[in-house]
Parts: C-alpha cells; sequence; structure tokens
C-alpha cells in the first residue's frame, strides 16, 4: 500500500480544494431561503470564515498521513472529504426540493 501514499495525497488534496470551492459556492445558496436577510449574510460569513480551518485540518492530516508514511491517515482523510462532499450535495439536493415544493 506505500507505493500508492503519493497517488492517495495528490488525490486528497485536489479533493480538498474541489470541496472548499463547492462549499464555497454553495453556502449563499444554502443560505438564500432564510426569512432574516441579515442572518443569512452572517451564515453565509461564518461558513466561508471556517472553511481556512477545515482545510488546514484536512491538510495537516494529510500530509502527516504522507509525510510519516501512515496510510491509515491517508484513507480516514479521504474517507472525510467524501462525507462532507456527500452531506454538501445532500443539502444542496434537500434545498432543492424544499424551493421546488414552495414554487407550487
Amino acid at each position: 500500500m506505500e507505493q500508492y501514499h503519493l497517488l492517495i495525497f495528490i488525490c486528497n488534496t485536489v479533493m480538498v480544494l474541489g470541496v472548499t470551492s463547492l462549499g464555497y459556492h454553495l453556502a449563499p445558496r444554502l443560505m438564500a431561503g432564510m426569512d432574516e436577510a441579515e442572518a443569512a449574510k452572517a451564515g453565509v460569513r461564518t461558513t466561508r470564515g471556517l472553511l481556512p480551518l477545515v482545510v488546514a485540518l484536512y491538510m495537516f492530516f494529510n500530509c502527516l498521513g504522507y509525510f510519516e508514511g501512515r496510510t491509515v491517515y491517508l484513507l480516514g482523510v479521504s474517507g472525510l472529504v467524501l462525507v462532507d462532499l456527500a452531506l454538501q450535495l445532500l443539502m444542496r439536493r434537500k434545498r432543492l426540493n424544499m424551493d421546488s415544493e414552495d414554487g407550487e
């Protein structure tokens, strides 16, 4: 499994960047349906403000797994990023369904 450390590390890095950009762009859309505009803006600012922290944690454990040769850390980061991506897409789908139900 050690021969795949670099490949997993690169894939994790690309996935982290993708999940972060998706979260950055989805935050306003997810908060758009809130009744109070100021609360929605604050939610978007908070979400976007926490994204660097999330990226730092993902990349810390990704780098730790790669440079220490710990396959478990690399696969753990892969799993967390995939769960994060799935939850973001699930929230987006629920939001779209709520919007379509309100429009009818």
